[in-house]
């Protein structure tokens, strides 16, 4: 603009911008205060072509006038008679052209009438060109930049999302703060509507938030703004709430709380409203495309945080009803394992009685029933103790008795309770213990239920003829054992399941299977509960082998 008085030799030059339906002055320069304050005031001018920069605008075409008080015919409808009065003799107008059409103008005043001459001409003409690519460098950048902060906002509120599940507060917070800097509203809010048919204020930023909290909660209708975005489910923009097509419930809410223009975007769960967020200004304007599409993002991810605050009370809600259910089942199996327990060792106790035949002798038939009450009773009871011991682990009473034992002598202690099994299936035992392996300091009892499970289930699920074989190694300070057979297998699908309570996996041979399904369970617990892991290796029709660690419990 400054090169432009320079070199034309001009009073003024001055760069109009095409702004919707007007044409608009962004940058003025004249050396005369009072001359460059009526030059001004021309601006801005409808974007007709009754104006002068307007029409350079509109047809894309150089508008030299050398004396404005003789115009020549064309240009007497080009509002040359009112250009007269700035003081002003002589015009040339150059639009800036930008593809098929024009984004403004620039123009050259002078004092004395006379025109440009052609160098003068294309010189501006040039200026014009140069003026475009600035402003559209301008443009590209400022979007470029606008882009970036919706991204950044649009992240911070993703960010948010993730590291506040139970609480909606820092989702709104954040969105209400980008709101206010990237949409320049002045008073922003988030309203939720309740289960009782009301419109509730949830979070708000901003000026003359006294006056907006007076409001709340209201009736869910359509005759507020928020209550019709939440029932038509669409957005709602107000430019400005004097505007006559405005509804008279928006142009009284907004000079409630002191606004001038309001775009309410709404909250859509599975495309039903729940709520809506909304940006007011104290200026009448219009929100741009790209902020009402980035406040529409705000609403889906306000909606996000709300379904999984909702979800998390859910989540809580079941996990604690679960916790209560549990616990009173431990307890129930707890008492119902005592109470069972007393008058099944007393069947256990005369069953012996008889057999030893303290009453007198029994004949072959009365004898095999003894034996058979007495192991049945010895079989309930063992799956009894499994359920107490269960249990006291879920209630956290159960404790390690720990004191240094031979794991070789543990190992064939439990190989010789299973031996007589066997033997009666012809399946062949073998263990194989690592001469480095030395005692080890853990709760003796325990492991020997671990092996005696673990060898329970080797030979109840190996066909006869098979094989059942046992290992053991230092690992560490402490000890690995593994336990293998030829059985049936375990599908690798089924490999987790094994280890679940009351669960045995395989339909047809488990249901030949005797047992509750406790015993790898409580394995698992009392592996676990040495501070020690377990696994199986297995697929269906070749065998399975389950490895336990025990880690060395020294100083404890």
């Amino acid at each position: 603009v400054q090169s432009g008085v320079r070199l034309f030799g001009g009073a003024a030059v001055a760069v109009v911008l095409r702004d919707g339906a007007q044409a608009r002055a962004v940058a003025i320069s004249e050396g005369d205060a009072t001359r460059a304050e009526r030059w001004r005031a021309r601006f801005p001018v409808p974007l007709t072509r009754e104006y002068m920069h307007s029409t350079a605008i509109l047809d894309c075409i150089l508008v030299d006038i050398p004396d404005v008080l003789n115009p020549v015919a064309e240009w007497k409808k080009a509002g040359v008679e009112n250009f007269v009065a700035t003081g002003y003799r002589a015009i040339s107008i150059a639009p800036m052209i930008r593809g098929e059409g024009a984004i403004g103008a620039v123009s050259v005043v002078r004092l004395a009438p006379g025109p440009l001459t052609e160098k003068q001409i294309a010189l501006l003409k040039t200026f014009a060109d140069q003026a475009v690519i600035a402003i559209e460098n301008v443009r590209l950048f400022n979007e470029t930049r606008e882009a970036l902060e919706q991204q950044r906002a649009s992240a911070a509120v993703l960010g948010a999302i993730s590291s506040s599940v139970a609480d909606t507060r820092p989702v709104f917070e954040i969105i209400l703060e980008r709101c206010e800097r990237l949409f320049e509203g002045q008073l922003v809010g988030v309203t939720l509507a309740t289960a009782d048919g009301q419109v509730d204020l949830a979070a708000y930023h901003g000026e003359g938030h006294e006056k907006l909290k007076a409001l709340y909660p209201m009736p869910l209708t359509h005759e507020t703004g928020s209550g019709a975005a939440i029932l038509d489910a669409e957005l709602k923009h107000y430019p400005d709430a004097d505007a006559a097509a405005v509804p008279g419930y928006v142009r009284d809410g907004c000079r409630a709380i002191g606004m001038q223009s309001i775009v309410f975007a709404p909250m859509l769960a599975e495309g039903r409203g729940i709520g809506a967020i909304w940006v007011g200004r104290k200026h009448a304007s219009r929100f741009s495309d790209k902020q009402i599409a980035l406040l529409r993002t705000f609403a889906d991810q306000a909606v996000i945080a709300i379904q999984n605050a909702r979800l998390f009370r859910e989540i809580q809600e079941k996990s604690q009803q679960l916790e209560i259910a549990n616990r009173h089942k431990s307890e129930f199996l707890a008492n119902m394992s005592h109470e069972l327990r007393t008058p099944l060792n007393a069947v256990i106790g005369f069953s012996e009685v008889l057999a030893e035949r303290y009453f007198g002798e029994l004949n072959a038939k009365q004898l095999e029933y003894v034996n058979d009450i007495h192991a049945s009773g010895k079989h309930l009871l063992g799956l009894i103790n499994d359920i107490l011991d269960l249990s006291k682990i879920e209630a956290g009473r159960m404790e390690l008795d720990l004191a240094d034992f031979d794991v070789p002598s543990a190992l064939q202690n439990a190989m010789t309770l299973v031996k007589e099994r066997a033997q009666r299936h012809g399946i062949a035992l073998s263990l194989v213990i690592d001469l480095a392996l030395g005692p080890v300091r853990a709760d003796e009892r325990k492991f020997k239920q671990i092996m005696l499970n673990l060898l329970s289930n080797a030979v109840k699920f190996t066909p006869e003829g098979g094989k059942v074989s046992v290992a053991a190694r230092p690992n560490g300070s402490g000890v690995e054992v593994s336990v293998s057979d030829t059985g049936v297998g375990i599908a690798p699908e089924d490999h987790d399941a094994v280890f679940e309570e009351f669960k045995q996996v395989g339909r047809d041979y488990t249901r030949k299977a005797e047992g509750t399904g406790l015993g790898l369970a409580l394995t698992k617990r009392f592996v676990e509960l040495h501070g020690g892991q377990i696994r199986v290796a297995s697929s269906l029709g070749n065998g399975a082998t389950f490895t336990f660690t025990l880690p060395n419990r020294h100083g404890q």
